[in-house]
């Protein structure tokens, strides 16, 4: 076997994996929320609930094991399949940073244990999500597949999307999602004031009274303009689809995730709570 064709099935292997880790992390941010908890809203956002969570031990199990073969898998590519290999600097820059991420990662992983800043789960989830894209683009490279179109465009796409996640992951971290009732309709919104409220700083400490996290000032707007994102994130994502018709599973690929994120969240919003359905959407951005 040579090296690009081990390296192309070591960056699959640990999307892979990746994408495990991705899963079983949400499945415990949210169930130690209490995303699925009976005595909804009144017991979410409880700080170290009194109950056990069902699964958690198989979930942390899941993503540490996950996680160890990740960080091993992108390290083997540079170091072992693609090392000084001519015509493929490109290649190695992305398997280096790949290897980067996994380790800010795992440094990271170890301050997350009762953060009280947005800002550590919400690395760990761009974190995430960027190590996938990385990894999926690194084995895209070293494919033999014909290249497709729209890459400006995809590029765009991707950044925009990256900024979605961004306003999920505050949502999430600052226990925002009651913030809104169960419905779309969110009338206390106000997205002027959103950039003076606080909810979009990352370094806001969390608020905790009595025991329970209290949503920000300006927590229903967040909701709102992730909402409203999600449409245009529809638009771009069904435009970069257009782009690369010529490859019609990439495309269906393309349009399947988008319409399974978006069918998802709308899912979640209207059954609060849905810990299946988050957890859909979270696998599906």
């Amino acid at each position: 076997m040579n090296g690009v064709v081990l390296a192309r099935r070591l960056a699959v292997a640990a999307a892979v994996a990746v994408l495990m880790v991705i899963v079983a992390s949400a499945w415990l941010r949210h169930s130690l929320a209490g995303l699925a908890c009976a005595a909804w809203p009144s017991c979410y956002g409880v700080v170290d609930p009194p109950q056990a969570i069902p699964g958690a031990f198989v979930a942390r199990l899941v993503h540490r094991f996950a996680a160890s073969a990740a960080l091993i898998l992108v390290a083997l590519v540079p170091f072992l399949a693609l090392r000084a290999r001519s015509g493929f600097g490109a290649e190695r820059a992305l398997a280096w940073l790949a290897l980067a991420i996994a380790l800010g990662l795992a440094a990271l992983g170890i301050a997350t244990p009762g953060a009280r800043v947005p800002a550590v789960a919400l690395g760990n989830l761009v974190g995430g999500f960027a190590l996938f894209a990385t990894l999926v683009v690194l084995a895209a490279r070293l494919s033999d597949l014909r290249a497709p179109r729209g890459g400006a465009l995809a590029v765009a796409a991707l950044v925009f999307l990256f900024v979605q996640v961004i306003t999920g992951g505050m949502i999430g971290a600052q226990y925002a999602l009651t913030s809104c009732p169960a419905t779309f309709g969110c009338p206390a919104a106000d997205l002027a004031s959103l950039a003076r409220s606080g909810a979009i700083d990352p370094l806001r400490p969390i608020e905790i009274v009595a025991g329970r996290v209290q949503p920000p000032d300006g927590a229903a707007a967040l909701v709102v303009l992730h909402r409203l994102l999600a449409i245009v994130a529809l638009l771009v994502t069904f435009a970069v689809a257009w782009s690369v018709r010529g490859q019609r599973w990439l495309a269906a690929a393309i349009v399947m995730a988008s319409l399974g994120a978006a069918l998802s969240g709308a899912a979640a919003a209207l059954a609060q709570p849905s810990l299946a359905a988050t957890l859909a959407h979270n696998a599906f951005a």
